[in-house]
């Protein structure tokens, strides 16, 4: 059902758009606008905000494209011959109005996924904690639409990330069961910085997808103390994870490794970083204040990818 809804909301219904700008029974010029209008906006809204680590981060730009070459079929062959103002009929200004309607209320997420990267805090400047690769932000932003974690107050920057291959897809398959059919399985982890680990919980076993650990939401995890934050690396490997509370470590120090453990719907690493040195558990997951993080200078919202290469 989870695909079937992202197929008709990513694929299905911007082709809709896409077709309704450029080959629609559009009665005026007006109109022909807010179908444009509407095209545009829903297009923005799912390019930065859509779910596409399932089906891959190339769509946007051809439906782009596809925007782009319908505007002008439609410039050059069926402009001249509409109105430029709809006529005054019940039904005509009805569909005009339902148009504009649907407009406005698009724009709510859409205002709302334009401001993700506005911060009001200087972020914690962390180092990449993944080995070479490519990566997507499944979750990420200072907006509700874009980050599921907004509204917890420590976890309200958190980024969940993936590892992309071929085609920008994180799997093998589509919806597989095999936790070594995900790309991101088993990387490993390192310190994004220097200082001091506060917290440390293993033992939690690695879920096989759809199920997860709800009784232990951030499952196997390393809590890091550096730069006046406390910086959460979660949902780690069974078993990858040697360090106790009080050992030192460096940037780039191996930490553990990418699992499935916790309340986890698939393999993923999920960062957060909190105000100060936090270690007690509700506070460092759930009521201490939430911290924006930069990595390479850049504060990353859902749908960034992440090019990392070897050294």
């Amino acid at each position: 059902m989870t695909l079937l809804l992202l197929v008709l909301s990513h694929l299905f219904v911007p082709l809709v758009f896409i077709v309704a700008v450029g080959f629609g029974k559009s009665p005026s010029r007006v109109h022909w606008l807010s179908y444009l209008a509407l095209a545009v906006v829903y297009l923005l809204l799912i390019q930065q905000a859509g779910a596409w680590i399932w089906l891959g981060g190339y769509w946007p730009w051809l439906f782009w494209a596809a925007l782009a070459g319908s505007v002008v079929w439609f410039l050059v062959r069926r402009m001249p011959l509409l109105p430029p103002r709809p006529a005054w009929r019940a039904g005509t200004i009805l569909s005009l109005g339902f148009n504009l309607a649907v407009l406005a209320a698009l724009s709510v997420p859409a205002w709302s996924v334009l401001g993700a990267r506005d911060v009001d805090a200087r972020p914690v400047a962390l180092q990449w904690p993944l080995a070479e690769g490519q990566y997507r932000v499944g979750q990420g932003g200072n907006s509700h639409v874009m980050n599921h974690h907004y509204g917890i107050d420590a976890q309200h920057h958190a980024i969940d990330v993936v590892r992309v291959g071929r085609f920008g897809l994180r799997t093998h398959g589509v919806v597989p069961s095999a936790l070594e059919d995900y790309q991101i399985w088993n990387s490993p982890v390192t310190a994004p910085c220097s200082g001091e680990v506060t917290n440390v919980e293993t033992g939690f076993p690695d879920q096989t997808p759809p199920r997860s650990d709800r009784d232990n939401p951030a499952g196997n995890f390393v809590a890091i103390y550096c730069a006046d934050a406390t910086v959460v690396l979660a949902h780690l490997q069974d078993g990858s994870v040697s360090l106790e509370p009080g050992d030192r470590v460096q940037s780039g120090d191996l930490l553990g490794r990418v699992g499935n453990s916790g309340n986890t719907s698939e393999p993923h690493l999920h960062m957060h970083a909190v105000e100060g040195r936090v270690s007690q558990h509700d506070e460092l997951m759930w009521e201490a204040n939430g911290l924006p993080m930069s990595f390479d200078g850049r504060y990353l919202v859902r749908n960034d990818v992440i090019r990392q290469r070897g050294t």
